[in-house]
């Protein structure tokens, strides 16, 4: 009966647990978290090396409408042998070793190149394209923080929240079973109390193990310590971030800031580039050219000879034939075309789908959100109205428990509730997002 001596101080440690699970205390903010996961993330280092290297595209294009020069040269040691036929059917050969020499400097300037200019443009957009990427990656990397940020800290308030009724289960399970043995109570009372005793440990046990997995994640993510999380705590009834009146605000920006829209725009760009780019292929080039040449062939007849050439002038190609190639690539360029150009509009209306499902979604969250809290503030006046009854003694300590239990599954179930909200709500508001009202 000693058991029933400690309930007052039983309570107060239980209400002091209780207290901490709101505090909003911040020590470490999500814009902190996301900052240094940027600096370390091999995924965000892999993307950032991708958009330089896409960038290095326009000065490769850019670098086929600049001055072309070139030196070229061979320097070798000639074996020859003359034969001449004279009448009388035979003949008189003379033989030579020496050197052969020749060096060429050759300067070419296009002048009219449609397809390396078409080729610049394609590598422009290239790079607006690996930016976007860049982007997207960025994006997405502030997801899994944020989702990591939210089930960390989740997953240490539904610890807490599984250990508080624990002591109170321990108490009513030892008093059952003392109950049953001095004769008082029966088999299935303490069966009963300690079965649902080992039930909320093993749901505790399992929480505390989730735990320690989110905070792991959190930690190997970000390369911080939880530690500076520790204090962070979800509202049980979070205010609204949005109304009604934001879903149009929301659509638009949407459509203004969603990468699969970017990238869908920007292939069709591309698309519509490599058609001018086929095209450019049956267009003529004219470039300038300028060559110096020096060369020596001590040949035999050609003894201490040596020859200086320069050449100025344009040089020009014309297609006319090419088996049907060109063609063929111009067809098949504005085929992926109008493949390009049919993806878009799908993903546009993929993208439309998906926010109308996701706002039907949060909404129905705010639904759950505000029942759910009803139900927290229910069972907590339960508590209060077994409390007072125990001390009264009107109820038993294992009531009491129940009554603990039943408030700790429902502060659960809305935990999780919240948790649903937090991560619809992040994926509204991309990176305005905060877990703060």
């Amino acid at each position: 009966m000693q058991l029933f001596g400690h309930s007052k101080l039983l309570k107060m440690l239980i209400g002091a647990a209780a207290l901490l699970i709101y505090l909003p205390v911040l020590s470490l903010t999500l814009q902190e978290a996301f900052e240094s996961a940027v600096r370390i993330d091999p995924a965000i280092r892999a993307s950032k090396f991708n958009q330089e290297a896409s960038n290095e595209n326009i000065a490769i294009a850019r670098s086929r409408l600049l001055p072309q020069i070139s030196l070229q040269g061979s320097s070798n040691q000639l074996t020859q042998t003359t034969t001449q036929d004279v009448p009388g059917n035979s003949s008189i050969s003379r033989s030579f070793t020496g050197p052969s020499v020749n060096h060429q400097f050759v300067i070419r300037q296009g002048l009219i190149r449609p397809k390396d200019i078409s080729g610049l443009n394609f590598a422009e957009i290239q790079a607006q394209y690996g930016d976007v990427k860049y982007q997207s990656d960025l994006s997405d990397l502030w997801t899994r923080v944020t989702y990591a940020w939210i089930d960390a800290v989740s997953s240490a308030q539904l610890v807490d929240t599984y250990e508080r009724p624990l002591k109170t289960l321990l108490a009513a399970a030892t008093q059952e079973k003392m109950k049953f043995l001095e004769g008082d109570g029966t088999k299935d009372a303490a069966a009963e109390a300690d079965a649902q005793f080992q039930i909320a440990n093993a749901t505790y046990q399992q929480a505390l193990q989730n735990f320690k997995a989110k905070q792991r994640a959190f930690e190997i993510l970000t390369q911080t310590s939880f530690n500076a999380l520790q204090s962070a705590r979800l509202d049980l009834n979070p205010a609204p971030k949005f109304t009604e009146r934001d879903r149009d605000w929301l659509w638009n920006r949407t459509q203004e800031k969603s990468f699969e829209l970017r990238f869908a725009e920007l292939q069709v760009t591309l698309q519509k580039e490599r058609v001018r780019m086929s095209k450019a292929d049956h267009m003529p080039t004219l470039d300038l050219m300028a060559a110096w040449n020096i060369a020596k062939n001590d040949a035999t007849s050609t003894q201490g000879y040596r020859y200086q050439n320069n050449q100025v002038g344009i040089q020009y190609v014309v297609p006319i034939y090419s088996g049907g190639a060109i063609t063929a690539a111009d067809r098949q360029a504005a085929l992926a075309l109008e493949a390009s150009i049919a993806e878009r509009e799908n993903i546009a209306n993929r993208v439309e789908g998906d926010f109308r499902s996701l706002w039907a979604t949060w909404l129905g969250q705010i639904g759950r959100l505000q029942a759910g809290y009803r139900l927290v503030e229910s069972s907590k006046e339960q508590l209060k109205a077994a409390e007072l009854s125990y001390l009264n003694g009107v109820k038993t300590v294992l009531e009491l428990a129940n009554a603990e239990l039943a408030l700790s599954r429902r502060i659960a179930d809305q935990i999780n509730v919240v948790v649903e909200y937090h991560k619809y709500t992040a994926r509204l508001s991309r990176t305005d997002f905060s877990l703060e009202n």
